[in-house]
């Protein structure tokens, strides 16, 4: 059952980051041919300081959701119902704060970093970027939280399908229609509010929540064990264009968003096609199934390293050719990056690979133990980054980013093979040595020998398809070669799956 809850999510969740994807490629397409780079930076810029208020609600996501893989497990209804009633109670004060912070934000947005647009295009433009966020902390982590703890991704991955598609139509009909940046922003909006509405209306119809409980308050002391988690996670995702942002302009803004739009999202499809097993790693701890995670673990990494040794080595070939074709016709900035390309594309990969590590850690609630390490992977990023964007712009935020990756990367692996499942931290090397072998073969082979032509679409999706198989047929290789055993066991419960599911 978990087995099939888990690929169901994939599934589902696989399906919404593709048409996220291909909907986040066309809306800055059009935002770059109809209004500039100026406007494409100032939106990606405004969206970044405005997701620093998400660091309120560190740590709640991470001990909620533990505590309900236990409550879940022993369909303990009232503690459900107690965990739930402390998050939201949490999360109605993060949602008066961000509105607090928004006003302040505005202002000071408006009045020093904004140098190229007036103040009341700016302040409108941050309050109408900001209803969206309001309403995603005040009507729908909770109930996100809990969706996702019971292995039921997939209901908000459905939802998010429709309303992207839903979103991308509104958006760029308003655009060819003439309207300005900020009624396309506000349709975008609007759209997206029905997100946090439609899951906390689905959790409120197939949940036993009982509001008159007492919330487990001592879940809130909990969270600030799990804050140097999402720090470092904030901080990851969001210090780049902030920084270049203060000692840059919204010209490398722009370059940087290309590029990390698709960064993101083949991180988001890595991170969504695995989804579903930490919820069901969460179950196996909360019975205390240690030999059995430990057995699954080993076909999680592999899954994991096998996806990261198709997807990275194609993206690192692919990444400067989609560049110049996707800003052709935009001249007020290069955008063809190709070391920037290369620093960015690993920093992710290794952002991926930690995740089962990782997941491994949350589920059994090693926070405290951990978030040490969690506040070193911030420090790194933002003093290299700092120091590196002065120096070599671009070029200096990849850097950081990449730095402290792999430092984090490597400190999950080491906590979680010596506290947790005990195992040699040499699967580990072997695995990545693999992944980087992979990756170094295929830029080889494609640009000394193959060197296809990339100068139109048509051109660069069969470069694309032709770096793809070349992945596929090595990593294949590979595993035939170093897991055979663990791809055995893989097919074989895949197959199992699948036949539970026609029968």
């Amino acid at each position: 059952m978990r087995s099939k809850k888990a690929i169901i999510n994939s599934i589902a969740g696989i399906g919404y980051e593709i048409i996220a994807i291909i909907c986040g490629l066309i809306l800055p397409r059009l935002i770059l041919l109809f209004f500039g780079s100026k406007y494409n930076g100032i939106t990606s810029s405004i969206s970044q300081f405005l997701s620093c208020v998400a660091l309120m609600k560190a740590g709640i996501g991470g001990v909620s959701r533990a505590a309900l893989y236990k409550a879940l497990a022993n369909k303990d209804e009232k503690k459900l119902s107690q965990i739930v009633r402390a998050t939201q109670l949490f999360m109605n004060k993060v949602a008066f704060a961000f509105t607090i912070f928004v006003v302040i934000f505005s202002v000071l947005y408006s009045t020093f970093l904004s140098s190229e647009f007036s103040h009341i295009f700016t302040v409108t433009l941050i309050i109408i970027i900001s209803i969206s966020t309001f309403g995603e902390y005040y009507f729908g982590f909770t109930y996100e939280v809990l969706l996702s703890a019971d292995q039921k991704q997939y209901v908000f991955s459905i939802i998010r399908i429709i309303t992207t598609i839903l979103n991308t139509l509104v958006a760029s009909i308003l655009i060819y229609l003439g309207f300005g940046i900020l009624t396309v922003k506000l349709g975008s909006t609007l759209v997206f509010l029905l997100n946090p509405l439609l899951i906390r209306a689905y959790a409120k119809r197939n949940y036993n929540i009982d509001n008159s409980v007492d919330p487990d308050m001592g879940l809130l002391e909990q969270r600030w064990d799990a804050v140097g988690h999402e720090v470092a996670n904030f901080v990851n995702t969001n210090t780049d264009i902030i920084i270049l942002t203060i000692f840059s302009n919204v010209l490398f803004v722009s370059v940087y968003t290309v590029y990390n739009t698709v960064i993101m999202g083949i991180k988001k499809v890595i991170k969504t096609f695995i989804n579903g097993f930490s919820a069901a790693f969460g179950e196996m701890y909360a019975k205390n199934e240690i030999d059995l995670m430990e057995e699954n673990f080993k076909i999680y990494e592999l899954i994991v390293f096998t996806l990261a040794s198709v997807i990275f080595p194609t993206t690192t070939v692919m990444f400067v050719p989609y560049a110049k074709l996707y800003t052709s016709g935009v001249t007020d900035i290069e955008y063809a990056q190709p070391l920037f390309s290369y620093i960015i594309t690993i920093a992710c990969a290794f952002g991926c690979i930690r995740t089962p590590y990782q997941d491994v850690v949350s589920v059994a609630g090693h926070f405290k133990q951990t978030r040490n390490g969690s506040f070193m992977e911030a420090i790194i990023n933002i003093c290299i980054s700092i120091i590196g964007v002065m120096k070599f712009g671009l070029i200096g935020v990849a850097i950081g980013t990449l730095v402290a990756n792999v430092f984090r990367t490597v400190q999950y692996v080491i906590y979680m093979s010596k506290n947790i499942l005990i195992r040699s931290t040499y699967l580990f090397i072997k695995h990545t040595s693999i992944f980087l072998s992979i990756m170094i073969a295929v830029n080889l082979i494609m640009n000394n020998y193959l060197n296809l032509k990339c100068e139109t679409v048509s051109e660069w999706v069969f470069s694309a398809s032709i770096a793809c198989l070349l992945s596929i047929l090595l990593t294949g290789l590979t595993n035939y070669i170093f897991y055979r055993n663990d791809t055995k066991k893989l097919i074989i419960k895949f197959l199992n799956v699948l036949n539970r599911k026609n029968t």
